[in-house]
């Protein structure tokens, strides 16, 4: 697992690194020189102190990011990162006192000679100069990385929810096909003569499906212009035992609101499959479909014989149903279910976008 972690630290794309390095030097560059040459009322002085400096600053810089950071504590190998960490201190500490020391102080400070080269005072003064600028480069690239990992994260659950999404969808599509061909059986042998009507029923669903259920949203007429071919493709097959009653109208003429498709239809094809399916006799389904403030509300009522006890678990339907509602709508949606005596009561509500 470390080693993927330390892969993606390492991994990055070339030009955009190496724009965002050239702006950190360069800037460094352009701050140390004017900020000391004003200090100094001597910007040559203050350019030739930065230009000799800048090569072990870079140097240095790499060295600690690349070696001390990435390669010893991120793999957490401890006693590597000290030995690096420290030896960089004293080492390039040596080196900027050299580079000072023979170059810089026989021009612009010449009292600087009196004391020997390897005066380690003064070498751990230069080292922690140094260090200073390392210590603000690296603390740069750690939280530029971090940036870079939180929207690599980001972009992952989002493709991770869209991927889960797709699949609850299209499990969707063959729950339903398995569903209407159960009915086509039926209907075939005891109603052969509703079968051209349910097979005209039947092809405008799969229409819907083809061209509409890939969209990330419709139209809510066209929705429950589904819904309706639905319910009458099934009031075939159950015939004047069925009482089914809806009031759809109220918002089939909003073409403006929007929701996912496919939606609501797990909720009708449960009341179905639990009450109708069950049972001989009279039956009756209720759906009520409303817009409160910007909130839609859909609710099934169902009878449910007296003799069949309503499962506990979800169906393959009801639990995609609830998936797909966490993804579309978090923390933004209610679903509620109430068993009760001889009647079945479901009821969704979700923010409109």
């Amino acid at each position: 697992m470390k080693t993927v972690e330390m892969a993606r630290f390492g991994s990055f794309k070339p030009q955009r690194e190496i724009w965002a390095h050239g702006l950190f030097w360069m800037g460094f560059f352009l701050f140390e020189w004017l900020n000391t040459g004003a200090y100094l009322d001597n910007f040559q002085q203050s350019l030739c102190q930065i230009t000799y400096n800048l090569p072990l600053l870079v140097v240095a810089g790499y060295w600690h990011l690349l070696i001390t950071i990435r390669r010893f504590l991120l793999s957490e190998r401890i006693a590597g990162f000290w030995l690096s960490l420290l030896g960089g201190i004293v080492v390039f500490g040596i080196l900027r006192r050299a580079i000072n020391y023979t170059i810089l102080y026989p021009i612009y400070y010449p009292g600087g000679l009196e004391k020997p080269l390897l005066y380690w005072p003064k070498i751990l003064a230069e080292s922690m100069q140094l260090h200073l600028v390392v210590a603000l480069f690296v603390a740069a690239e750690l939280v530029r990385h971090a940036l870079r990992q939180q929207q690599l994260s980001d972009t992952y659950r989002r493709e991770k929810l869209a991927a889960e999404y797709r699949l609850l969808q299209s499990q969707v599509q063959p729950h339903f096909l398995f569903n209407t061909l159960n009915n086509l059986v039926s209907v075939s042998m005891h109603q052969p003569a509703q079968m051209p009507r349910l097979l005209q029923r039947l092809a405008g669903l799969l229409s819907y499906q083809l061209h509409e259920s890939h969209r990330p949203q419709v139209p809510i007429n066209r929705e429950i212009g589904y819904l309706t071919d639905y319910i009458a493709l099934e009031k075939i097959r159950y015939g004047d035992r069925l009482d089914v009653q809806t009031n759809f109208d109220e918002l089939k003429n909003l073409n403006e609101m929007m929701i996912p498709p496919m939606l609501l239809l797990p909720f009708v094809e449960n009341a179905f499959k639990h009450g109708a399916a069950q049972t001989e006799t009279n039956c009756w389904i209720q759906l009520h479909l409303s817009q409160s403030s910007n909130r839609l509300v859909f609710s099934v009522e169902n009878s449910v014989p007296d003799d069949v006890a309503y499962p506990e678990t979800s169906g393959l339907g009801l639990t995609n149903l609830k998936k797909r509602l966490d993804i579309l709508f978090p923390g933004q949606h209610e679903l509620v279910t109430l068993p009760e005596d001889s009647q079945f009561l479901a009821v969704l509500k979700f923010n409109l976008n």
